[in-house]
């Protein structure tokens, strides 16, 4: 697809502040820019300018009912606030619209680039067509909350921070009506050009409307593939060459049908586009999130960017649905620590025989990355790969925002897989080419500390969120007796994190448990389940009752008699080696009614004590049993909701990849990193009331 340039100029390389954010969020360039944008805005306006009536009235409007915003203004060309710019990657098929801040920006510092521009090309002109010298700067502007860049001459975007995000940005001046969606160049300008042509300098109220069905054609404007007839300056309609197309035509006019059958085009977005809207200018970051890929990435390079871009979309979604008055910002960073990095050359593949070579190549480029890490030759490669994108992403962070941490910015991570491992030996200074060095070093309390000063993260971590994780595994085949509580520190040093999050599907292959490991008593006890994001009543996950776990033969028998929980199989045998008494077939995807009748096992923080006390019901089990309970400070397992198909094969092949578009576990991370918004977790009246919510867009999991 070819953009619109003003020419074809030769050297336009040039940046247009290379010290763009120094001293704060926004750079000097785009400083001085966004003051031209808002002293443009705020210039008297004349009553009857286009610019006047976009300044007073901000609705939107549905295609039919499409109104100028003043029918007695002149037509003209488009204002800023009029046109809407949109972005799309290759893989999209729609449009999406930047926000009206983000526009108004990129409308006016295009518009800056075309003048300059023809100032030099009228230079060169009138020195015989000899260049004069002159660069012009590459015009390029932040978007989309400090994330991304535009570049006007191109007409492209491109990710600041992480490489191998590339997107195509248009300017919108004419919309197809049904869908808000842009005519894309060349045709809109085509349209543009003709429109003024006809109607430039008159005034709206000068046609006034009588009818579809009586308005003539006044102009057809003929283009490759469509041709486009107008009414009148309102009354615009586009018609495809297809023959589908054709024949409906045909067959509408020999009934005797006047009204077009074309699409409407509206000219102008629905909305406009104020430089001085602070509503759609995006807060500053104040929690960074780090995404770390596991396995796989290698065969399906840029995976991770998708799958953070995914996560973001539901986070702020949620954010906006459910908490619109708040002030918090995450980010997400994709960080790609496997593409960059050698390992054996290619000699894996060398060796592969070529019978089943797919499925040969399919391993390689997944389960093979385990066996690398695991390599004494290679698994401190790995680890520095991925300490190395960290520390990089985040000092580019602080350059374009130095007042992060004075304002109190955080960081966790979202570690996914074998990235939860690697993490972990990151920051307790465990080396994979000499792990029993490592051990002997953790066995003393000097030793410990060596090892966590080697740590070479330039920041500390708030949470540390594993996703489908097998970091417990990898622990049970390091330590003797993880169990033990004077090992717990070890295994689980406090620096590691504030706080610790293991998140699975009950489906997925690759994810353990952490709680059995510290304390044995607890595989006796379920991990706690994720609440629904859209739940009437959201209970704090510190007061859930701990309850006994259920076997997969319970579970398939209660989804067999279709949710009858009422009714207890007698040949259902007991979990094993459990001393709590059964329930009659607790729910695990609700709350058991039995669990708070009983008055329940609810874990209770002491005060001044960081160890569970365990209330008792009538229903508590043996107190040998529940000193066996002790030892967690907090809960650190956390399971997916089950379905009719968790528990299927089916399921395990698609359940390790699954967290990523999914709203319950967006919405728990973005509770466990602001906890006060957990406390606002509230549902608007009407799903109270008994109506369903707006549904989440169409990726969600």
């Amino acid at each position: 697809m070819d953009f619109p340039t003003p020419g074809d100029s030769a050297d336009l390389g040039y940046s247009l502040n290379e010290d763009r954010f120094n001293g704060s969020s926004v750079s000097g360039a785009e400083y001085i820019l966004e003051e031209q944008v808002h002293q443009m805005s705020l210039e008297p306006l004349e009553p009857n300018s286009a610019s006047y009536d976009c300044h007073q009235d901000q609705q939107q409007f549905a295609a039919e009912e499409y109104e100028y915003w003043n029918q007695d203004s002149v037509i003209g060309e488009l204002t800023a606030e009029e046109i809407r710019w949109f972005y799309k990657s290759d893989t999209d098929k729609r449009w999406t619209e930047f926000n009206g801040y983000d526009s108004h920006h990129i409308e006016f510092l295009y518009r800056q680039y075309n003048q300059e521009w023809h100032q030099v090309y009228n230079e060169q002109q009138s020195n015989g067509g000899e260049g004069v010298g002159v660069k012009i700067p590459k015009h390029q502007i932040v978007v989309r909350g400090g994330m991304y860049e535009v570049d006007v001459h191109s007409w492209k975007g491109y990710s600041i921070f992480w490489p191998g995000e590339e997107f195509q940005v248009t300017r919108g001046t004419w919309f197809y009506g049904t869908t808000w969606q842009p005519v894309e160049y060349p045709p809109c300008e085509t349209i543009e050009h003709m429109h003024l042509q006809l109607f430039c300098g008159q005034r709206l109220s000068d046609y006034a409307d009588s009818g579809l069905s009586q308005k003539e054609v006044w102009h057809t404007e003929q283009l490759p593939e469509f041709h486009v007839d107008w009414h009148s300056p309102k009354d615009v309609f586009l018609h495809n060459e297809t023959a589908p197309s054709k024949l409906m035509r045909s067959v509408t006019q020999k009934l005797g049908f006047q009204k077009p059958t074309g699409c409407r085009l509206m000219r102008g977005y629905k909305t406009p586009a104020l430089a001085t809207d602070s509503a759609d200018r995006i807060t500053d970051i104040t929690h960074l999130v780090f995404v770390i890929h596991g396995i796989g990435q290698k065969m399906d390079i840029g995976r991770i960017i998708k799958n953070s871009n995914s996560f973001r979309d539901c986070v702020t979604w949620l954010q906006n649905k459910y908490f619109p008055n708040s002030t918090d910002r995450p980010e997400f960073f994709p960080v790609e620590w496997r593409t960059s990095l050698k390992l054996d050359g290619d000699l894996v593949s060398a060796i592969t025989p070529l019978h089943l070579e797919k499925l040969r190549s399919l391993l390689n480029a997944s389960a093979m990355d385990i066996m690398y890490y695991t390599s004494p030759l290679f698994g401190q490669e790995i680890q520095a790969g991925l300490c190395v994108e960290l520390n990089r992403l985040y000092s580019m962070f602080l350059e374009r925002y130095p007042n992060f941490k004075e304002n109190g910015g955080k960081c966790s991570v979202v570690a996914h897989s074998l990235g939860c491992v690697i993490l972990y030996d990151i920051v307790t200074g465990w080396l994979p080419n000499d792990p029993m060095a490592c051990l002997q070093k953790a066995n003393s309390s000097e030793g410990r500390e060596e090892m966590l000063k080697k740590s070479g993260l330039l920041f500390e971590i708030e949470n540390m969120f594993c996703l489908g994780s097998p970091l417990s595994v990898f622990l049970a085949l390091r330590w003797k007796d993880p169990h033990e509580p004077e090992n717990h520190d070890k295994v689980l040093p406090p620096k590691l994190c504030k706080r610790l999050y293991n998140v699975f599907h009950p489906a997925d292959p690759v994810a353990y448990r952490l709680e059995p490991l510290l304390v044995k008593a607890y595989k006796t006890i379920a991990p706690l389940t994720l609440q629904s994001y859209n739940a009437s009543a959201k209970m704090p996950y510190d007061l859930m009752p701990l309850e006994p776990i259920q076997t997969e033969s319970i579970y398939l028998r209660k989804m067999a008699s279709a949710g009858d929980y009422s009714e207890r199989d007698e040949a259902t045998p007991e979990p094993v080696n459990s001393s709590i008494p059964s329930p009659p077939t607790p729910s695990r995807d609700r709350w058991s009614l039995w669990s708070l009748m009983r008055g329940g096992r609810r874990s209770v923080q002491a005060e001044g004590s960081h160890e569970p006390i365990v209330k008792e019901g009538s229903g508590s089990p043996t107190h040998h049993h529940e000193n066996a309970l002790r030892g967690l400070e907090h809960r650190l397992d956390f399971v997916l909701r089950e379905n009719q198909l968790a528990t299927s094969y089916f399921a395990a092949l698609t359940s390790h990849t699954a967290y990523w578009e999914n709203y319950d576990v967006a919405f728990f991370i973005l509770t466990r990193m602001f906890p006060q918004l957990e406390q606002e977790a509230q549902l608007p009246t009407s799903f109270v009331d008994g109506y369903e919510p707006e549904s989440p867009p169409e990726f969600c999991g």
